[in-house]
Parts: structure tokens; C-alpha cells; sequence
């Protein structure tokens, strides 16, 4: 992905997250529902769930670089964005069915970040096909491994997340 378009993604996939929601158009959704079958831009797109310090800019850049950077990844998930993510997730896979697989991936790691253990239960007792985020977050819940400080998973009343 070249460097005008990775920024552009990462300011679509931001605004959708931070910003009142809102309608979003065709080129929109085709832009962000082929980001998430492009590996860089998915990874993108998770990152900005763990580290919402990033910005736009630096979220492209990492993407370029294979998620390389100076410095460690603080794990700090904010619970607005996860539940912003969550709620624009669902709808891409209703409009483009293409972009499930991503979907179920990045839908799985917000039930993790966010300490939700009936969500993640849920997502991991889907028949799909295990990719590494199902692994890890899997490992992850069965070891009591919760991010953030989270030393017990949360709990919710419906509706979950």
C-alpha cells in the first residue's frame, strides 16, 4: 500500500472510531473493507485498538513498516473506541460478507482488550478457521492473561462490550 493511501485509510479507520458516527459511503466502506484483507492496513486497524495515543500518521507509517517501531507497544485500549470498532466492524461485514474473516479477527481481539471473557467465549467458539489472533487471545484467556492491568475479566449485563 503506498504512503498516500495507507494515511488515508488510517484517518478513515480513525474518524469512524473517535467521531460522532455517521453514515458512511460507498468509497468508504470499499476503502476500509479492503484494508481489512490487506494484512499491513488489519494490523493497522488493530493497533489502533491497543495504542490509542497513535495518530494517522504514525499509524501509516508502522503499517508500512511491518508494525515496526521505536519503543514497545503499551497495551491501553479505550473502551469508547473498542465499542466505536465493534459497532463499524458488524457493519462492513454486513455490507461487504468478503471481509468477514477480518472482521471475526479484529472482533476478537476487542473482546480481549476490553476483559471480556463471555465475548471472547464467544467469538473463539465460532467454526472458523484459527488465525494467530484466535490463537494468542485463546492462550491468552486460558492462562488469565488480560491486558491493561486487567487482573479479572470483566463482566457485562447485556449488551456485552
Amino acid at each position: 500500500m503506498d504512503t498516500d493511501s495507507g494515511t488515508i485509510i488510517a484517518h478513515e479507520w480513525l474518524a469512524r472510531l473517535t467521531d460522532t458516527p455517521s453514515w458512511a459511503n460507498e468509497l468508504t466502506v470499499r476503502r476500509l473493507g479492503d484494508a481489512l484483507r490487506d494484512p499491513g492496513m488489519r494490523d493497522m486497524m488493530a493497533l489502533s485498538l491497543m495504542d490509542p495515543t497513535l495518530d494517522a500518521g504514525e499509524l501509516a507509517e508502522r503499517a508500512r513498516n511491518g508494525m515496526s517501531g521505536p519503543g514497545m507497544l503499551a497495551v491501553r485500549p479505550d473502551r469508547s473506541r473498542l465499542v466505536a470498532a465493534r459497532r463499524e466492524l458488524t457493519a462492513m461485514g454486513e455490507r461487504d460478507p468478503g471481509c468477514m474473516p477480518a472482521v471475526a479477527m479484529l472482533c476478537t481481539l476487542i473482546f480481549w482488550l476490553a476483559g471480556d471473557r463471555k465475548g471472547l467465549d464467544e467469538m473463539l467458539s465460532r467454526p472458523i478457521p484459527d488465525d494467530a489472533c484466535r490463537i494468542v487471545t485463546r492462550w491468552a484467556r486460558d492462562h488469565g492473561l488480560w491486558p491493561a492491568g486487567v487482573i479479572v475479566p470483566r463482566v457485562y449485563k447485556v449488551p456485552a462490550i
